[in-house]
């Protein structure tokens, strides 16, 4: 999904009760990323993998609740937000694409043909 290059997002909320990303959109769209999804995705080379070698996260990745928490979202360039987990790890740049791509609200999950 390629953004028009006049959608960014104009805020971000940590929705510490549901464990969500919130973020709302120049364009009016407000996203939702549950915290495990954000961090199951990650996608730095440590997680996800890189050259040809597996990352350390995959489909049966346990986490644990520190591993799962969000205390801050970095903003980089124009282009994405780095994610702070509560163990630490913040090596993982999320362009908005990408945020935009795996939003899980309602109306974006259904044309994925992804269930609640």
């Amino acid at each position: 999904m390629r953004l028009p290059s006049d959608v960014m997002p104009i805020s971000y909320t940590l929705d510490e009760d549901r464990r969500r990303l919130l973020i709302d959109w120049s364009d009016g769209h407000a996203s939702e990323h549950a915290y495990e999804a954000l961090r199951r995705g990650c996608p730095c080379a440590w997680c996800a993998g890189e050259g040809g070698q597996r990352g350390s996260v995959d489909a049966e990745t346990r986490f644990t609740e520190q591993q799962t928490t969000l205390y801050e979202v970095q903003v980089v360039g124009r282009y994405g937000l780095t994610p702070v987990w509560g163990d630490g790890h913040h090596t993982g740049i999320y362009t908005y694409e990408r945020l935009r791509a795996t939003c899980q609200c309602d109306e974006c999950r259904t044309p994925r043909g992804e269930r609640g």
